[in-house]
């Protein structure tokens, strides 16, 4: 029973970082992150870190990188916190912690925010906190929901999970990030058409049984497979930005 208990909480964790719009952003955010380390060990903040899933994810793949997530709610932590142990992975780290206050946690080559900001009633002052957490010469990698986004398939949700705003523009987005310190911004949209209507499949699956979630695997994870690669269509429903935090 307690070998089925184990299959079944792996098979659970996969289905949930099957989501395409997960793991578009995991993929997005690696490959910025892997550019910017160039080979060498860095210290990652995933701000925001919710279930923890995407910081084991990139503990898993870059064992020479520490990882500490962080979020405020602990029972999500506590979860976290027991695969980390339960996979070996002892480079990645969990705290409970408020963006809208002063970080215990400092000194990080970059920090990540992937679809957080859109949940926090003061974002600026949760971006001011991250930036403050990354050392010169450090990044920001932060994804929020473009203002304009629209559901791809009829009867999807209009509305971002646990939302207090509808998203960004762009122009209001980098001009944020400006006033929080950072430079160098660069912005690309992501999570276009194709990405979109499989996460409303999955969405709309989520709560079946587990055997019909994982019939879905293979359509899900090609759909952001293709998406990466520029196989899509659409308008970009999301925006990616990284900032510089500048040299002293």
């Amino acid at each position: 029973m307690r070998a089925l208990a184990t299959i079944r909480a792996i098979l659970e964790e996969r289905t949930a970082l099957m989501a395409p719009a997960r793991r578009l952003r995991l993929k997005a955010a690696e490959d910025v992150l892997a550019d910017f380390a160039a080979g060498r060990p860095i210290r990652v903040l995933d701000a925001g870190c919710g279930d923890g899933l995407l910081s084991m994810a990139l503990a898993k793949r870059h064992p020479a990188w520490t990882i500490v997530g962080i979020d405020l709610r602990e029972d999500m932590l506590a979860g976290a916190r027991a695969r980390a142990r339960g996979r070996g992975l002892d480079n990645v780290s969990f705290e409970a912690a408020d963006l809208l206050r002063p970080l215990s946690v400092s000194g990080f080559d970059a920090v990540v925010a992937l679809e957080c900001l859109s949940e926090i009633p003061d974002d600026e002052a949760a971006l001011r906190t991250m930036s403050a957490a990354v050392d010169p010469d450090g990044i920001l990698v932060a994804q929020v929901p473009d203002r304009d986004w629209q559901p791809v398939l009829p009867g999807s949700a209009t509305t971002w999970r646990e939302q207090v705003r509808q998203g960004y523009t762009r122009g209001d987005f980098v001009a944020m990030l400006e006033r929080v310190g950072l430079v160098s911004i660069g912005v690309s949209g992501t999570y276009r058409s194709l990405a979109a209507a499989a996460q409303e499949v999955r969405d709309r699956i989520k709560e079946r049984s587990l055997p019909i979630r994982a019939v879905a695997f293979p359509f899900l994870a090609t759909a952001a497979l293709l998406e990466h690669h520029g196989l899509t269509w659409g308008k970009p429903n999301a925006l990616l930005a990284v900032g510089r935090r500048p040299a002293l």
